[in-house]
Formats: structure tokens, C-alpha cells, sequence
């Protein structure tokens, strides 16, 4: 076998490793390619974001209570 032949085989062999079909998510695949250029570009915005909901569903969750849960929290760290 010459190093030509051997080269091509392994282009052959390198692009059908190397190539993905596009990524799908069930029905949700619009949505998913909608949202992740927001997480990739400005995480920190979408990070803060998120923090916000989130910390404004436990106060709608378990009212004041979540104060003393964050001070227990930081006490033990």
C-alpha cells in the first residue's frame, strides 16, 4: 500500500468520525436553538436572570422562611 492510498483512507476514516448530524431535542428543538445563543454569548446575563426567577419562586414557595434558610446556608459555609 503506497502513502497516498493510505492518506485517503485515512480522510476516509477521519471525516466519518468527525461529522455530526445536527443536534435535535424532541419537539422542543425550536425553542432549544431559540435560547442557547443567549446562554453562549452573555452567561452572565442569563445566569442572572435565572437567579433572580429563581430566588423570587422560593419567596412565593416558602415566604420569609427563605431568610432564615439562606442565613442557616451561610453559616454552615
Amino acid at each position: 500500500m503506497n502513502t497516498k492510498q493510505t492518506y485517503q483512507l485515512l480522510l476516509t476514516k477521519m471525516y466519518e468520525v468527525s461529522e455530526l448530524p445536527p443536534q435535535k431535542v424532541g419537539p422542543f428543538t425550536h425553542l432549544y436553538k431559540t435560547l442557547v445563543p443567549y446562554f453562549k454569548f452573555s452567561p452572565w446575563r442569563s445566569a442572572t436572570l435565572l437567579a433572580s426567577l429563581a430566588s423570587i419562586f422560593l419567596y412565593f414557595l416558602f415566604g420569609s422562611a427563605v431568610v432564615k434558610l439562606v442565613s442557616l446556608l451561610q453559616f454552615g459555609f
